[in-house]
């Protein structure tokens, strides 16, 4: 009967259902016709696992980036980034990746980063000749930092799910996030240097920078709302999520005056459809965690890892995990993949003396890897749709971005002090 089901599972998939009703579907019949759990747990645990305080900050910083966007300051973000790599050869996709790095350390999501940086750059990007299939790949492959630079909603679910404190992951991120952006902005500078060869020292104005970077004020102050609260103590995640978003608000309607009043319901209406995406996969991932905990899969393959560890070593075990949070990654949400794989992976890898905030970054950071994985890859959906660029396309070019990122990812994970260096305590 497992096998009968989870083939169905399969099939529905591959066919295109959603993976909410997959996994909702999944959990309802397995319940019903082999563990024999009660239907109604389905309904009061759906409930349970989202009464968290913590997790609050997930819609706030989905509503904050829309903020962002229709209040102007995401744009002088993106001129600011497009005035500080005017030299390099491919500038402007140069400015996509640091725009994304900015964009993140506001928004704390990767499909708001990607969006919001591609109907701003990805034109431009065609403009310089750049095939559409590689100017939406470089447009989705930034958007991954948007759950790695904090705050970061990725982040936020991970620390409640396996009780990891959420500003220490937040520390661990700055590093491997600022590292990926030099490692994605490395790439684009040889692939796109014949659209737009490097003018050298005189594109590059100090003047345009300080000019762009005033007129970015409202940002950085965002920016700096979030980290100063958090970091100094002032604020807990779900408090700062808060204050930047009516910060970012009160500034588009008072002070760039793009947000109009009447706008106000509409754009809360686009987060909250964001946010009611997310909210059932937390309250449904869970439950597939805990049947798969009742059918002892868990354990089983807890033990197979742990196993690979003793016989082989450490590093194959942890290299069977990373692969597997890319498998999984490349199929599904990846709200998806912390619930369902944290905490089965997460004791594997104390056990093997990995750090808990190392772990929750390198494991976030291959999910982030993940979001441009395909078949699944939600950023390359998201850029297909904002790009009007066919989804074949993308998934063809964004080949060339995923090995320089797995191979950082792999350095990330051998090197914990990029999640360790800065810490709050």
């Amino acid at each position: 009967m497992i096998l009968l089901i989870s083939s169905l599972a399969v099939f529905f998939f591959v066919t295109g259902t959603p993976i909410l009703l997959i996994i909702a579907g999944w959990v309802a019949a397995i319940s019903y016709f082999v563990v024999d759990m009660p239907l109604a747990n389905m309904g009061i645990g759906a409930g349970d696992n989202i009464k968290s305080f913590v997790f609050l900050a997930v819609p706030l910083f989905v509503a904050t980036g829309d903020f962002l966007t229709e209040g102007g300051i995401s744009r002088k973000l993106v001129e600011f980034a497009r005035s500080l790599t005017a030299s390099v050869p491919g500038r402007t996709s140069c400015a996509a990746i640091l725009s994304s790095s900015f964009f993140a350390a506001v928004s704390g999501s990767n499909s708001a980063t990607a969006a919001t940086v591609g109907r701003m750059l990805g034109p431009e990007l065609e403009k310089t000749g750049m095939k559409s299939s590689r100017a939406a790949a470089i447009v989705a492959s930034g958007g991954i930092v948007g759950v790695i630079i904090p705050p970061s909603v990725i982040f936020v679910i991970y620390g409640i799910t396996l009780n990891v404190s959420t500003v220490d992951l937040f520390t661990g991120g700055i590093l491997p996030g600022f590292f990926l952006t030099a490692v994605m902005m490395t790439v684009v500078v040889f692939l796109a240097r014949k659209e737009e060869p490097g003018v050298g020292i005189r594109g590059f104005s100090v003047g345009a920078v300080f000019k762009t970077g005033a007129e970015a004020w409202l940002g950085f102050m965002a920016i700096g709302l979030i980290f100063v609260g958090i970091y100094a103590g002032y604020f807990s995640p779900t408090e700062a999520a808060g204050m930047v978003a009516i910060f970012t608000l009160i500034a588009g309607i008072l002070i760039t005056r793009e947000i109009k009043i009447k706008s106000v319901p509409s754009i809360l209406m686009r987060s909250a459809s964001i946010t009611g995406m997310i909210v059932p996969l937390v309250a449904f991932s869970v439950q597939f965690q805990q049947v798969l905990g009742v059918l002892g899969a868990k354990e089983v393959i807890q033990g197979v890892l742990t196993t690979l560890g003793n016989d082989i070593g450490p590093m194959a075990a942890i290299a069977a995990m990373m692969l597997i949070i890319l498998a999984v990654g490349a199929m599904t949400e990846s709200v998806a993949v912390v619930l369902i794989l944290g905490p089965i992976l997460a004791p594997v890898a104390m056990t093997l003396g990995i750090d808990p905030v190392h772990w929750g970054v390198v494991f976030v950071v291959g999910t982030s890897i993940g979001f441009i994985t395909p078949p699944y890859g939600l950023n390359l959906f998201v850029v297909s749709a904002v790009l009007n660029v066919p989804f074949g396309q993308v998934m063809k070019g964004i080949a060339v971005m995923i090995l320089p990122l797995i191979l950082a990812w792999i350095f990330i994970a051998a090197n914990p002090w990029m999640s360790l260096l800065i810490q709050t305590d």
